[in-house]
């Protein structure tokens, strides 16, 4: 596995004309929220709507980049990569659970804080058990990377290990990726890198799978 560095003469578009992660990703509409730059994207916002072959193309990128038999079960947030979550718990036979922004009030329910580029607020988790040691927390976009690192100080305060962080894309300009392994020890693992700075956004670097 490599990550090519798209100022170079490499020209990743040209040479994978169907590469739906990295068209998801490249020259797409910037706009601003909570003062924020965001990327409009058809994986994150369905505009346009998303393709099979987009979430085809993640599922088979993510089992050449994330080891899913060296788990007990996937971690995701409800708002953007729950059915990320999904997806990958049907492909590789593992149960997910995700965090919440509002709490249900079960019992064994847990919660932290947490903060991300866009907001503030609770995480609330439900469904852990005895036998669900070693998780993967799974998500779409990492930003300043608040969220997940919010989510593997939960899992931790109950005993959880994460092994893998698994993000489909990050905006680089961000550092949120840098962040996280700062602040929990894990690197994320992320299929696209693109800058959101332009009218436009620009992806920079992408993971190509041998």
């Amino acid at each position: 596995m490599t990550t090519i560095n798209l100022k170079s003469k490499v020209s990743l578009k040209k040479d994978t004309a169907h590469d739906y992660i990295y068209e998801t990703f490249d020259e797409k509409p910037i706009k601003l929220v909570s003062g924020k730059k965001y990327c409009i994207n058809s994986l994150t916002d369905h505009a346009p709507i998303t393709r099979p072959e987009l979430l085809r193309q993640i599922a088979e990128e993510a089992f050449r980049t994330v080891n899913f038999d060296d788990i007990d079960f996937i971690v995701g947030e409800e708002d953007r990569g729950g059915y990320l979550c999904a997806i990958l718990s049907m492909q590789f036979n593992k149960p997910f659970t995700l965090t919440k922004w509002n709490p249900a009030g079960f019992e064994g329910e847990i919660h932290v804080d947490f903060k991300n580029a866009y907001t503030d607020g609770k995480l609330y988790l439900n469904g852990l058990s005895a036998n669900l040691k070693r998780a993967i927390i799974v998500d779409d976009i990492i930003d300043t990377g608040g969220t997940i690192i919010a989510m593997v100080k939960l899992l931790r305060s109950a005993g959880v290990e994460v092994v893998d962080i698994f993000a489909v894309a990050e905006k680089s300009d961000y550092r949120g990726k840098e962040r996280i392994a700062k602040e929990t020890g894990i690197m994320p693992k992320v299929l696209v890198s693109f800058i959101s700075n332009g009218k436009k956004s620009k992806v920079t670097s992408r993971i190509k799978l041998n």
